[in-house]
């Protein structure tokens, strides 16, 4: 039986839930992936819309029938990014929306806080120039 943790998942929206590390990946169950991708578990495979996905053998089942959360994203066309020190999983945009951005040659919409507390879009300056500087301390 694994031993159940909380995962922080970074995706649209950050959430903590209750999954397994099993040799540093994290595992959750069906309806915990469904939240975090918008994408269904069906008898026929991961759904969206019209299109299904086999899941065969290109995912790894724990013994608890929890899955490995970042085969799934990455079948579905989401890159990932692992830290199970810190139990923190990072869910990118799909391979559709990156791709469509280079193609299109426009930035995808995020927001962040400014230093005054209030929430920005990149949108919001839609048709004016800006420039956007990003610091880290590492």
């Amino acid at each position: 039986m694994e031993k159940v943790e909380k995962i922080t998942v970074l995706s649209n929206e950050t959430s903590v839930m209750e999954g397994s590390w099993i040799d540093h990946e994290p595992y959750l169950n069906a309806r915990s992936i469904e939240n975090v991708l918008d994408w269904e578990m069906k008898p026929e495979g991961l759904c969206k819309n019209d299109v299904c996905i086999p899941l065969n053998n290109k995912v790894q089942v724990s013994d608890e029938g929890l899955l490995n959360v970042t085969d799934v994203a990455n079948l579905v066309g989401h890159p990932t990014l692992v830290d199970s020190t810190l139990g923190i999983l990072t869910i990118g945009k799909s391979r559709e929306i990156r791709s469509k951005a280079l193609k299109d040659r426009i930035a995808p919409d995020f927001t962040l806080t400014d230093i005054s507390g209030v929430d920005r879009s990149l949108s919001d300056w839609a048709g004016k120039k800006r420039l956007l500087v990003a610091f880290s301390s590492w």
